[in-house]
């Protein structure tokens, strides 16, 4: 396995596949064996470099994961099958907004897609979440880009981090969820159910 993840981390690189930085899979891969984490939701599989290394925390975890790119669908089926893992992890190939997993529960959400719909994502995805269950974003920090009001920026790139700055606000104000900021990678959201703080 360890050879098919540098495989896929040159692959990455070579065709410009945004994929999760190594400091922040080493921190969810963590979370997954403390919180002993089961059934994992990943919106956004890209080439299945995250639900890989998310799944082989144990041999009991099982995932789903959601890509709407079939090329990239095509190239995470291929890796995950490499791995020896296609009977963990499940790849649905639709837009995540359109997705019905109903009767589902998962004990962790991740969400790593396109960044100006977390928060229809959150709304969404969160009905699937188990009691004690967490959710966890990436790219909080979208390259040093949120809160950034330097003018060297793009308009795309401006319009993508405020979409991020919304996000945060939209997650500082629910009082269903208590969410954790941390300042790892490019910058990670941990979000549990309020009343499960004291837990």
């Amino acid at each position: 396995m360890k050879e098919t993840i540098l495989e896929m981390e040159k692959y990455a690189e070579e065709y410009n596949v945004p994929i999760i930085e190594k400091e922040s899979i080493a921190f969810i891969m963590k979370y997954i064996k403390l919180h002993n984490v089961k059934r994992i939701l990943e919106i956004g599989t890209a080439i299945g470099y995250s639900g890989i290394l998310m799944a082989s925390v144990a041999p009991d975890i099982t995932l789903t994961t959601i890509e709407r790119d079939e090329k990239r669908y095509l190239e995470a089926l291929k890796n995950i099958k490499k791995c020896g893992l296609e009977k963990r992890i499940e790849v649905v190939f639709q837009d995540a907004l359109e997705a019905n997993l109903i009767g589902r529960e998962y004990d962790l959400i991740f969400i790593d897609a396109a960044k100006g719909q977390y928060i229809k994502f959150f709304e969404k995805f969160s009905h699937y979440l188990s009691p004690n269950g967490t959710i966890i974003s990436d790219n909080i920090k979208f390259h040093g880009l949120v809160g950034n009001t330097s003018e060297d920026i793009t308009k795309n790139q401006r319009s993508i981090a405020s979409k991020i700055e919304e996000y945060i606000e939209f997650l500082k104000n629910n009082k269903e969820y208590t969410t954790k900021l941390l300042d790892i990678g490019d910058g990670l959201s941990v979000s549990t159910r309020s009343e499960n703080e004291t837990r």
